[in-house]
């Protein structure tokens, strides 16, 4: 017995250095293919802990939790049997993961819901602040990402329909990427993409925030059998109705839509909530500006997640990046941080004042598309001043040759 014990001692400390003398790349890499982020998070938090100023290893660590914070949504959707209508997934956010059906989802109410939203701020949070301790020094950390798997459905096994490089495909768009193909497509992330990751951080927990601030119970009970039509929902009865045939829609989903957009008029039952959804969106800014500054220093070129104008080594085809794109961009940052601080007004079609935006995002108590387009919602929040207008978002537009949206999502 001593001596089983005595030899699992001495293989215990032989590992240790093992593990630590393999590159943090390759740890990571091994890991993301397998679908192991679980593993990667516990591997990469002892790593750390042994070399507090490890960057690179810190950087591996803030990007496993984001993924992880992904994976854990993906999961809570699954479980209740997550199937967004094809008609409605690019209108419906955070519904989109490329989910088979569930065969036996498990019940879901709206605070089950809402605990799947807060659950992932919390990851979102964890993810920034590890990622906020990182200095100003190059680091690298090359991955693979076609190959990287996240366990979407929760059974522990990472599959091939399962890979990140889908996940992507299904919320972002994009053609399929043959396996051989995928495993080419190393992206070699640096400095500058942690704090990418970081905005994106931010930009998710402000939409999470505004989602979190209003009581949607309502909509919830009338509409969700849309994306969970076997989750017992109180409106699941409604999808007993059958589609004819002879409908190229699903004429139900269409129904729940209508409802869905008709049920918005959402109370701010949490309003603290807003202030903080405007505390994120003003962190994208800055992230974003100082994301730019780290990518227009570097003097190498190494397949760019984004790259400056002097970098011609993208991974990312037929979206060239010029000294415009980035004049453009910088520009939309000034005049959207204008808005966000409310030294620049929002226009209205039917009205001769501008909105004040950071009032009507902090202030109001009540959220009504319907009645914003209409513009009574936006009374409250009028104001003389300086206005945004369409001759500097024209320019601004410009810039990017007709595609600002898809560099808007690329940028962040």
């Amino acid at each position: 017995m001593f001596r089983v014990l005595a030899a699992a001692v001495l293989a215990f400390f032989l590992a240790v250095p093992a593990m630590a003398e393999t590159p943090v790349p390759q740890v990571m890499g091994d890991r993301l293919r397998a679908g192991e982020l679980q593993l990667l998070e516990t591997d990469l938090t002892a790593r750390l802990s042994a070399a507090p100023q490890d960057d690179q290893a810190r950087f591996a660590l803030g990007t496993t939790q984001f993924l992880r914070t992904i994976e854990g949504m993906a999961q809570a959707m699954y479980r209740h049997g997550l199937e967004p209508p094809r008609e409605f997934q690019r209108e419906l956010p955070f519904f989109r993961f490329p989910l088979s059906p569930n065969p036996s989802p498990e019940p879901l109410d709206y605070d089950k819901l809402r605990q799947v939203f807060l659950d992932a701020l919390q990851g979102l949070t964890v993810a920034e602040a590890t990622l906020a301790k990182m200095g100003q020094s190059e680091v690298k950390l090359p991955i693979a990402i076609g190959l990287a798997r996240l366990d979407l459905n929760g059974d522990g096994k990472a599959e091939e329909q399962e890979a990140l490089w889908r996940v992507l495909e299904s919320t972002l768009g994009g053609g399929n990427i043959p396996p051989e193909a995928a495993e080419r497509y190393i992206i070699t992330f640096d400095r500058a993409d942690a704090t990418w990751l970081r905005g994106y951080t931010h930009l998710l927990s402000a939409l999470i925030e505004f989602g979190l601030a209003h009581d949607q119970r309502e909509a919830f009970n009338a509409t969700y059998q849309l994306m969970f039509p076997r989750a017992g929902l109180p409106g699941a009865v409604l999808n007993a109705w059958p589609r004819p045939d002879y409908s190229g829609f699903n004429d139900g989903a269409v129904a729940d839509f209508i409802a869905l957009v008709h049920l918005t008029h959402w109370n701010a039952t949490e309003p603290e909530r807003l202030k903080s959804a405007l505390s994120h969106l003003e962190s994208v800014v800055t992230l974003s500006r100082e994301n730019w500054r780290f990518i227009l220093a570097e003097t190498d070129d190494e397949a760019e997640w984004i790259p400056s104008p002097k970098q011609k080594n993208a991974v990312i085809p037929g979206a060239p990046v010029t000294q415009a794109t980035v004049d453009g961009w910088m520009g939309f940052l000034s005049e959207f941080e204008a808005i966000l601080q409310g030294k620049k007004l929002v226009p209205h079609w039917r009205l001769a004042k501008g909105i004040n935006f950071r009032r009507a995002l902090t202030e109001s108590r009540t959220f009504d598309p319907i009645l914003w387009a209409q513009g009574s919602a936006a009374l409250p929040y009028l104001e003389d001043g300086p206005m945004t207008d369409d001759q500097t978002w024209n320019r601004i537009m410009g810039m990017f040759e007709g595609n600002f949206l898809g560099y808007a999502v690329w940028f962040n």
